[in-house]
């Protein structure tokens, strides 16, 4: 139980990182104030769930932060992304009429931060730079493309009760979405060729072992479908079905999410990380 709360704090503390930074994206100004306000209390709600299910008991908080060790500044570093993004979501719905790119890129700054921290926690102890420069980068690229995921779902569900609204922000949207599927795809399979051959993992690729159903649901699921579907997204936009485009996103996100949940399965069991 405490290896799936974990699981859960690390997937949705980098989603909300991920989707902060997107909201900065220009071209989102467009849909409305409307937008920002739905999807900065999503964001900020995520971050508060993955730390409350983090595996540690409520009166552990305090000394967690005071001995500023690593998981501690982990959770210092979070705690004030979480800060910055209620600052924001309250400036949002009582303040200004517009949102604040500065907030934002604060908020990414200190999330990234966190997530970078992270890396190295979870990181065995001797692992060499190459391991490390690997894993930050993709976790970073993950962050991304979970954030890319749920904001561009959302994002298209504007356009069932708004058909008129411009077709450039989704249009931007699902193309980043789609770069950054290619490009994790890429880094996974290159981590796992090049820097997790351990034994476990490969007997788990032959099905060996009960770890290879998490492998091969990581692989097909969360590698191979979204590489298959990003394409048909974008080509869905371009010809302005956002109806069927946000069905196909909807299945992508959970396909995404699922996939990251096995990774950071793998993670967590045999510092393997996919």
């Amino acid at each position: 139980m405490a290896r799936i709360q974990e699981i859960v704090f690390l997937v949705f503390g980098q989603l909300a990182v991920g989707g902060v930074f997107l909201l900065s994206l220009p071209s989102l100004e467009t849909v409305g104030i409307g937008f920002y306000r739905t999807n900065g209390l999503v964001f900020l709600l995520t971050v508060l769930l993955g730390i409350a299910l983090f595996p540690i008991e409520w009166a552990e908080w305090s000394s967690l932060f005071l001995d500023l060790n690593l998981i501690g500044l982990v959770f210092l570093l979070f705690a004030a992304f979480i800060i910055v993004l209620f600052i924001y979501n309250l400036r949002l719905w009582f303040k200004h009429p517009h949102h604040s790119r500065a907030l934002l890129i604060t908020a990414t700054a200190l999330g990234t931060a966190a997530i970078l921290a992270s890396t190295i926690y979870y990181l065995p102890a001797q692992s060499g730079i190459t391991r490390t420069i690997a894993l930050s980068l993709y976790f970073l690229v993950s962050s991304l493309v979970l954030g890319a995921g749920v904001l561009s779902m959302l994002l298209g569900h504007s356009y069932l009760t708004r058909p008129g609204l411009s077709i450039v922000p989704l249009k931007n949207l699902v193309n980043v979405f789609m770069y950054l599927i290619f490009v994790e795809s890429v880094i996974a399979i290159l981590s796992l060729a090049l820097l997790s051959p351990t034994q476990r993992l490969l007997d788990a690729l032959l099905l060996n072992n009960f770890e290879g159903l998490y492998l091969w649901i990581r692989i097909l699921i969360g590698i191979v479908g979204p590489v298959i579907l990003a394409p048909m997204i974008v080509l869905t936009v371009k010809d302005r079905a956002t109806m069927s485009a946000t069905g196909l996103l909807y299945v992508a996100m959970m396909m995404v999410i699922i996939g990251e949940i096995c990774s950071r399965f793998f993670l967590l069991v045999d510092a393997t990380f996919l």
